[in-house]
């Protein structure tokens, strides 16, 4: 494990530590703070961001957590490994168990966006002991997905408005950070290995079993993933709350960031969180 001081973060939202952790037989990148002996927040992204895409969360809930942000595989300043077989979910759900444990921890708070919705669904049913609440963020459960993937997102993507955040540009200073670490030739090829390992035959699918409480948060102008999947998911997690967000794009947790964040805090007290921890 090796360690940078971090003090001068874009933004100077984070307050401790990036790290690099290895895991056999990869390096995971990732951003790290608040009080060592707090509940862990695993917080992870979607495709084509990184660690940065939680900015605003991270912000919000590193005064009572001990939150992560990880460049999964494939994203940053983390390992890239060539080949399919290395995006398989069974894979990535190792890496967050791995990196779990390697963090000290048995369980943590579960967030998702996007890819990183993906895993986190996955995770949660494979190892649901280590999931004390999952928040799931315009991402359904992978199996279905990929029952719902039919190809109108195209048109939707080039015959619709278009699909950048609601809320309005981001900062040319939120924009250089992931411009750096996207400048390196072949960067997106890994993130697109995600789809190519998951979303064709043959399937990489899994039960539909979350007996954690599951949170929900939709924005509800996203282009590429309609409310169709998230009526879908209500079906089978009918016990999920969930938080749908007007006027906001794919990006929700940045679109929204306070109404997102607002909406996780209500979820952890509704679900009796902070009592029990």
């Amino acid at each position: 494990m090796v360690f940078y001081n971090f003090v001068s973060s874009p933004l100077n939202i984070i307050e401790e530590l990036i790290v690099l952790f290895h895991l056999q037989p990869i390096k995971l990148h990732y951003v790290i703070s608040g009080p060592e002996n707090a509940p862990l927040m695993l917080m992870l992204h979607g495709f084509p961001e990184i660690w940065f895409s939680w900015r605003h969360q991270i912000s919000e809930f590193q005064r009572d957590f001990r939150t992560v942000a990880v460049d999964l595989r494939g994203y940053g300043d983390s390992d890239k490994p060539g080949g399919l077989d290395n995006y398989k979910l069974a894979v990535l759900i190792r890496d967050v168990k791995l990196l779990i444990e390697g963090l000290g921890y048995e369980s943590c708070v579960l967030l998702g966006h996007d890819w990183g919705g993906a895993v986190a669904w996955a995770f949660a049913n494979k190892h649901p002991s280590m999931v004390d609440r999952l928040v799931a963020l315009n991402m359904c459960p992978a199996p279905l997905l990929m029952s719902n993937n039919d190809l109108n997102m195209f048109r939707r993507m080039f015959n619709e408005k278009p699909a950048g955040l609601k809320s309005g540009p981001v900062s040319e200073e939120e924009i250089e950070c992931y411009k750096y670490y996207y400048r390196r030739s072949g960067s997106f090829t890994p993130g697109i290995n995600y789809y190519r390992a998951n979303l064709y035959p043959p399937h990489q699918g899994h039960p539909l079993h979350y007996p954690m409480p599951v949170h929900i948060v939709w924005g509800l102008d996203d282009l590429f993933l309609t409310t169709k999947l998230l009526e879908e998911t209500m079906k089978v997690v009918p016990h999920a709350t969930v938080t749908r967000v007007a006027d906001s794009s794919h990006w929700v947790q940045n679109d929204r960031p306070d109404k997102v964040n607002q909406s996780i805090r209500e979820f952890f007290k509704k679900s009796d969180f902070y009592n029990k921890k």
